[in-house]
């Protein structure tokens, strides 16, 4: 499938699109090309909204947490909601469609199958920590790695976690 394969215009409204992709795959820009700003929830942004500092991994854990509100706050409220993560592994997504499943919204997988080395060529482009932080944009290669393979070996159990509609980007 191609990137044309979601469009909210004809999506049904409303519904949890939850992208799944390593570091790289191209994940936030496919999102702001098909969604206005507002209707995307990105970890990114949120690590930087409780850490101020996007690429703290040390805010991981509350930054998901505001995430989940966030998407529950908006599902409760029948508005399409974007997740933009890597959301490589199952426990990861099943908060995610646990919401989902309690608001009655359809659920899309997203998946990304831009190709291993373009995701590192993209990594490597990407800055490094700046003096006085200890993270960057730059995700390592074994990161992405890892990122990668779990992406693939997902596309053999969405649908059985429960996703409505499976759609493979590029």
């Amino acid at each position: 499938m191609t990137r044309d394969d979601v469009d909210p215009a004809t999506a049904a409204a409303p519904e949890l699109v939850v992208l799944i992709g390593a570091a790289g795959a191209g994940k936030s820009t496919w999102a702001a090309d098909r969604y206005r700003s507002s209707q995307v929830v990105s970890l990114d942004a949120l690590r930087a909204v409780v850490a101020d500092d996007e690429c703290d991994q040390d805010a991981t854990a509350d930054a998901v947490a505001l995430l989940l509100a966030i998407v529950d706050a908006r599902l409760s409220r029948r508005l399409t909601t974007v997740v933009d993560a890597t959301n490589g592994v199952p426990a990861e997504r099943a908060e995610l469609l646990a919401a989902a499943a309690r608001h009655q919204v359809p659920t899309t997988a997203v998946v990304f199958g831009t190709t291993l080395q373009t995701c590192l060529d993209r990594q490597r482009q990407r800055p490094g920590p700046v003096p006085g932080r200890r993270w960057g944009r730059a995700v390592p290669d074994s990161v992405v790695r890892n990122q990668h393979q779990r992406t693939r070996a997902s596309l053999d159990t969405l649908t059985t976690e429960g996703f409505t509609r499976v759609v493979r980007a590029s």
